[in-house]
C-alpha cells in the first residue's frame, strides 16, 4: 500500500515539472491583480485633468508590462521551436559524465553536462532535471558553465555539483530541459533521453597502526624482512624421489594408482610480491529496508575500505583487491581505478560467507564488519590470526563518531546533520539495534584478543 502511494506521488510530482508556469509567474500575476484593483478603487474621481492623466499612466504601465513579458515568453518559444526542429532533424547530443578529478578537487561529487544544438532565451536560462534509478530525480539545476563561452552560442557546457546520498553507481535515464525567461515567469520543459551510468567515489582518511607482510608470492622482486611459509599446492603432486620424505607419501594414491607420489611441501620463501585484501559484504542479518545499515554504514565501510586499499598502495605494497561479489564492466584500465569503482558498487549480501571467500593461503588482509558472523571470524582468526590481519570496522560510529562525516565530503552537502539526525531516530528504533550492538561487541572482543586493533 505503501509502494503503491509513493508511486502516485512521483508520478504527481513529475507531472508537476512540465507546468509552463512557474510559481514566480502566480505571484505575479495575484500581486498585479490586487495592484490594479487597488490603484482603480475610486480614490481618485471627477472628470479632472488629473485623473485623466493618472488613467493614462496606469494604462501605459498595463501595456508595458504586457509587453515585456509577452516579450519572454517569445523568447522561450523560439528557442523551444529551434531545439524541436533540429531534435527531429538532426537529433541533439547530450554527454553525462563524472568530472573526477573536480569532485576530488573541490571535494564534492561533480557532474560533467554538454548539450548541442541548443539556443538560450534571449537573457534567459536554460535549466536541466535529471531523472535517475527509475524513481528518483535531481532539483532543478542550472550548469556552472565556462567564462569563457560566445555571446551566442549553440551549445550548452558545464558542471553541477550534485550532491548524493549513497556511494554506488547511479543510473540515469533521462533529462529535462527547462527554457526559461529573463522573469523565470515561464519554464518550457521537453524530455531528453540519457541514458548513462556513473559512480560516486568513496573519499580517503589515514589510517593508523595498519602493519602487514605480503603472504602470496608471485614475482620474486621484493624481499620481505621475515620469511613466510608459502604453502605447496595441494592439488599438485609429483613423483617420489629418493631423498623425498617418506612421511609426505600420499598413500591414498598409492591404494588406488599403486604410484608414489608426495605432496608439494611447503618453502620458507624470502620474496613476496602482492598484498591480498579481502573485504566481506556479507551480512548474517537481514537488512533490506533498513535506511541506517544500507546508506550510512555501507558508506562508512566503503570509505574505510577504500583507505585501507590506498594507504597500502603509498605503503608501495603490489595491492590485490578480491571482490566478494560480480563486478559490472567498467571501461577503465587503471588498476586502482577499477578498485575503487569495485568498492563503490558493493552492496551488503547473503550469498557468500567469510569461510567461502577468503582463501587463507594468500590473504594478507581480511576486512569485516558488524554484520559478519562472529563465529566464522573467531574460527578464522584463532587459525590463521598470525599470518593474516584482520581488520573489524565498527559500523555504528558512523552515526555516533564526533565528525565522522567530515571526510565525506560529498554524501550529505546541504543538510549532512539534519541527515544524520534523522538515521540516529530510525536506527535508535529498528529491531535490529540490539542484535547488531551485540554482535558488534563480541566481534571486538574476538579481534583485540588475538591482533592489535588498527586505527580507523
Amino acid at each position: 500500500m505503501n509502494t503503491k502511494i509513493l508511486r502516485w506521488g512521483n508520478k504527481i510530482k513529475q507531472t508537476g515539472f512540465y507546468i509552463p508556469f512557474t510559481v514566480y509567474f502566480f505571484v505575479f500575476v495575484i500581486a498585479a491583480a490586487f495592484s490594479w484593483r487597488a490603484l482603480h478603487s475610486g480614490t481618485i474621481q471627477g472628470d479632472t485633468a488629473f485623473a485623466d492623466i493618472y488613467t493614462l499612466l496606469l494604462d501605459v504601465a498595463f501595456w508595458f508590462c504586457l509587453v515585456i513579458v509577452s516579450l519572454a515568453l517569445l523568447s522561450v518559444v523560439v528557442s523551444f521551436i529551434f531545439f524541436l526542429y533540429f531534435k527531429r532533424k538532426k537529433g541533439i547530443e547530450f554527454r553525462i559524465a563524472t568530472d573526477l578529478k573536480e569532485s576530488e578537487l573541490h571535494d564534492k561529487q561533480t557532474v560533467r553536462l554538454f548539450i548541442h544544438p541548443v539556443v538560450k532565451p534571449f537573457f534567459g536560462f536554460i535549466k536541466l532535471r535529471l531523472l535517475y534509478d527509475q524513481n528518483y530525480f535531481s532539483q532543478k539545476f542550472s550548469l556552472l558553465e565556462s567564462s569563457k563561452r560566445k555571446f551566442f552560442s549553440t551549445t550548452i557546457e558545464g558542471t553541477y555539483y550534485w550532491p548524493l546520498p549513497q556511494i554506488k553507481e547511479y543510473h540515469v535515464e533521462k533529462a529535462i530541459l527547462y527554457f526559461e525567461d529573463v522573469f523565470q515567469f515561464f519554464s518550457i520543459a521537453v524530455d531528453l533521453p540519457a541514458k548513462n551510468n556513473f559512480f560516486t567515489q568513496p573519499a580517503s582518511k589515514s589510517v593508523k597502526n595498519l602493519k602487514v607482510s605480503p603472504r602470496k608470492t608471485e614475482e620474486t622482486t621484493t624481499r620481505i624482512e621475515e620469511l613466510r611459509k608459502v604453502e605447496g599446492e595441494h592439488l599438485h603432486y609429483k613423483n617420489f624421489e629418493n631423498n623425498d620424505d617418506v612421511r609426505r607419501i600420499v598413500w591414498k594414491i598409492y591404494a588406488k594408482n599403486k604410484e608414489l607420489v608426495v605432496r608439494i611441501p611447503e618453502i620458507m620463501d624470502p620474496y613476496a610480491s602482492h598484498i591480498y585484501l579481502y573485504a566481506s559484504y556479507f551480512s548474517q542479518f537481514n537488512t533490506e529496508g533498513n535506511g541506517p545499515v544500507e546508506i550510512p554504514f555501507l558508506n562508512y565501510y566503503k570509505t574505510l575500505t577504500w583507505s585501507i586499499y590506498e594507504n597500502l598502495v603509498k605503503q608501495g605494497f603490489e595491492v590485490r583487491y578480491i571482490p566478494d561479489q560480480e563486478v559490472a564492466k567498467n571501461n577503465t584500465a587503471d588498476e586502482q581505478q577499477w578498485v575503487k569503482y569495485s568498492i563503490s558498487t558493493s552492496k551488503w549480501h547473503q550469498s557468500k560467507d567469510l569461510k567461502t571467500y577468503v582463501k587463507t593461503n594468500d590473504a594478507s588482509i581480511v576486512v569485516i564488519s558488524s554484520l559478519s558472523d562472529a563465529d566464522e571470524v573467531k574460527d578464522l582468526i584463532e587459525k590463521h590470526g598470525r599470518d593474516i590481519t584482520f581488520i573489524f570496522i565498527k559500523l555504528t560510529e558512523s552515526l555516533f563518531k564526533p565528525n565522522v562525516f567530515d571526510w565525506v565530503q560529498w554524501l550529505f552537502v546541504q543538510n549532512q546533520k539534519d541527515d544524520i539526525e534523522v538515521y540516529k531516530r530510525s536506527w535508535s528504533i529498528s529491531s535490529l539495534r540490539i542484535k547488531i550492538a551485540q554482535n558488534e561487541k563480541r566481534l571486538a572482543e574476538i579481534v583485540e584478543k588475538y591482533q592489535t586493533p588498527v586505527e580507523l
